[in-house]
């Protein structure tokens, strides 16, 4: 970039524009350094509005490299407030932030089962988010007593003495959640959506995400590996996102290796249901209700309830205790899951974190 162009914002991105948005002959890749440059300038108000929305749209049409994913997510913690709690073998549940409109919310219910069989999980989002102004894990998550609206030294607390916490965007990443009104005028999902997911703010070991198109897999993979995940298990899921269903075979993609670096191994799996003698969930059961009807459902289970929601729960905490390294595979950690169950210890982590809620409020 010419001196002229770095003399201002406005050049800067003007110049980024015009990289990015010459078509796939003449256009180019922004390098991780330009990638977060430029998203620097939109969160911190430095660029027009047309200038943010343009770039946006242009990355959606042009599909972000690794690269660019990597310098989006470090001008995002560049920006966050970061928490490193001090637990072994945290999960990070990359769950979309605009939620689910068409089916229920199994991850909140699946995270609470999971923390009472002894992995420390960390659930992140926002309220009301666009473009789908679904329902969210945190709406979920509220609608059962527990605290999602806390403070980061708070949240860290809470996942250091009881295994789950919730990061909500407006208060561990305030520049993006300003930024909402420009994603909701946008009307599409954008870099965002993605980022948000993958940029582990929780210094956490384990993630699993959920993806709708397959084709984007890998860079999915290649960007939340080298964002010190170890293990890293993309999921096409329920409605695009990280919940497996009972109903159908489920196609997921698990990546290994260190930490910050390059090399990592890919692994494709097939997870069914039916391996396991699970109770597909219906057509009617797996609609979409409100917080408080996918609240209703987990409430239900911890009490004793029987059925197709329960295997649907317990399937996914089951995939969640294999990926966090509690099972060595998806048939133990689903032992472990109705365990966790049929004992009680689901009820009583709820309790618990109730209490940490009610405490706080």
């Amino acid at each position: 970039m010419s001196d002229d162009a770095q003399s201002t914002p406005y050049e800067q991105m003007r110049t980024y524009l015009r990289e990015i948005g010459q078509g796939p002959r003449a256009g180019r890749d922004l390098n991780r350094e330009e990638a977060a440059s430029a998203i620097g300038l939109i969160l911190d108000g430095e660029a027009t509005s047309a200038q943010a929305g343009g770039f946006l749209l242009l990355q959606r049409y042009k599909g972000e490299s690794v690269d660019e994913l990597l310098g989006f997510v470090d001008a995002y913690r560049a920006r966050a407030n970061l928490i490193r709690p001090a637990v072994e073998g945290l999960l990070d549940i990359g769950s979309p932030y605009d939620g689910r409109k068409k089916s229920i919310v199994v991850s909140s219910a699946s995270a609470i089962v999971v923390a009472a069989a002894g992995a420390p999980v960390v659930l992140h989002g926002e309220k009301d988010m666009g473009p789908k102004h679904g329902v969210p894990v945190g709406d979920v998550l509220e609608a059962l007593g527990i605290d999602v609206d806390g403070e980061p030294a708070a949240v860290q607390s809470a996942i250091e003495s009881h295994g789950l916490g919730y990061m909500r965007q407006e208060r561990f990443v305030p520049a993006v959640y300003a930024a909402r009104e420009l994603r909701e005028e946008v009307a599409l999902r954008t870099l965002f959506a993605t980022v948000e997911k993958i940029a582990n703010i929780a210094a956490a070991r384990y993630s699993i995400i959920g993806i709708a198109h397959l084709p984007y897999k890998d860079k999915m993979l290649d960007a939340a590996g080298a964002n010190s995940f170890e293990r890293v298990l993309v999921v096409q899921g329920i409605e695009g996102n990280e919940d497996v269903p009972t109903s159908r075979p489920c196609r997921a993609y698990l990546r290994e290796g260190q930490p910050n670096g390059s090399s990592g191994k890919t692994t494709e799996l097939t997870i069914d249901a039916s391996q396991y003698g699970l109770e597909a969930a219906s057509k009617e059961e797996m609609e979409g209700g409100d917080a408080r009807h996918n609240a209703e459902i987990a409430e239900s289970i911890f009490a004793g309830q029987k059925g197709a929601y329960r295997d649907l729960i317990a399937l996914n905490a089951a995939v969640r205790l294999w990926l966090a390294e509690r099972a060595p595979d998806i048939a133990a950690g689903l032992d472990l899951a109705r365990q966790t169950i049929d004992s009680g210890a689901a009820a009583e982590k709820l309790e618990a974190l109730r209490a940490v809620a009610g405490r706080a409020g």
